[in-house]
Order: structure tokens, then C-alpha cells, then sequence
């Protein structure tokens, strides 16, 4: 068994256009003679990788603590797209084999289609996983996250796969379970 880190490391992670930077305060630190380290961070809950709850997007949705962890846990698919395009049903066609969870390696830069998500509805996948700061263009961010979060499909952003082969894995991304919050980092592994 081998476990693959697909984790962003959250300082080095890009930010979203319009997101207020990240900030990381040192509060007590052993090294500097305190009995303990201790650090203050202020970050966004859509920053680095992360998992988006329903709520990020639908009015009265679910927030991230009571996002079902099986969308989180399970049989997983990772397929290349195509780079820095818009992902359309062609390019998924045949390729998600019946997995619930479908971790998509563009390089970062690709994002679903209405029909790419539409199709992904169909297949009756339960998580989309992207490399990607989302998996909506920015032109179409609302149509595209309303029709995964209308059909209960859950959303993780922001991975790194550069390391990792197209095939069949186990993904393990739990978020952080924040009370009425929008969304929430993740470690995020694939297991081989």
C-alpha cells in the first residue's frame, strides 16, 4: 500500500482573485525558549486544499460539519483532461468505469463545462476532485457548482497531482468539521 500526499502546502498554494491574503503569526515558539510553539492563522475556508459544502453555493445548503464523510472516503478514478481548457463530456466519457469519486489532473488549469457536469450528474458520481483553484471557470462559477451541489455531489479543490498516474485509488480528504461554515481545508491522500 502506498499513501500519495495530493496536498497543496497551504502558504505556497495560489489565491483565488479577490481573496485576502493568508497571514501566519508565531504567537510562542520552543525554539525562541517558550515552554510551547503555538501559531495564529487567518485564512479563508476555500484556501489551499479544500472541500467546498453545498452552503458555498446554495442558499440553505449543507455546511461543511454535516457534509456526509462517504464522499470524502472510497473508490476514486484519477483521469488527465485536457490542460488549460474547458472540460467537456468527450473528455469523460468512458473513463470514470463506475467510480463514485473522480479526481481530475489538468495541471491546474482546466475547469468543468455545464455538459462536463451535467455528465458527471448522470454517471452518478459523488465527489469531483480538481488540481484546480476550482472546478468552475470563473465566468461560470455559480451554474457549475449549483448543478454538482443540486445533484449532492461533493467538491474538492485545489490539489496537487503532478506526482500521480491516471487509475483507480482510494481517496481519504476529510475537511475540517467547522460549525455553518462554507467549506474547509483537507489533507487530501490517494491510496494505492
Amino acid at each position: 500500500m502506498a499513501i500519495i500526499d495530493i496536498t497543496r502546502v497551504v502558504q505556497d498554494t495560489p489565491l483565488y482573485p479577490g481573496t485576502p491574503p493568508m497571514e501566519f503569526t508565531r504567537l510562542t515558539d520552543v525554539n525562541k525558549g517558550d515552554t510551547y510553539s503555538v501559531t495564529q492563522y487567518t485564512i479563508t475556508s476555500h484556501a489551499g486544499t479544500h472541500a467546498d459544502a453545498f452552503a458555498h453555493f446554495l442558499a440553505g445548503g449543507t455546511t461543511i460539519d454535516h457534509m456526509p464523510p462517504e464522499h470524502y472516503y472510497g473508490s476514486a478514478v484519477v483521469i488527465t483532461v485536457p490542460a488549460d481548457a474547458l472540460i467537456t463530456k468527450k473528455d469523460l466519457e468512458g473513463r470514470i468505469r463506475g467510480a463514485e469519486r473522480v479526481v481530475l489532473h489538468s495541471g491546474g488549469k482546466s475547469y468543468l463545462s455545464k455538459e462536463a457536469a451535467d455528465y458527471l450528474v448522470s454517471e452518478k458520481v459523488i465527489t469531483v476532485v480538481t488540481d484546480a483553484w476550482s472546478v468552475a471557470p470563473q465566468d461560470n462559477e455559480t451554474e457549475i457548482h449549483l448543478t454538482l451541489f443540486r445533484a449532492k455531489i461533493a467538491v474538492v479543490e485545489n490539489v496537487v497531482l503532478d506526482h500521480v498516474a491516471d487509475g483507480a485509488y482510494v481517496l481519504a480528504a476529510f475537511p475540517v468539521k467547522i460549525k455553518d461554515c462554507d467549506g474547509s481545508p483537507v489533507r487530501a491522500v490517494l491510496i494505492a
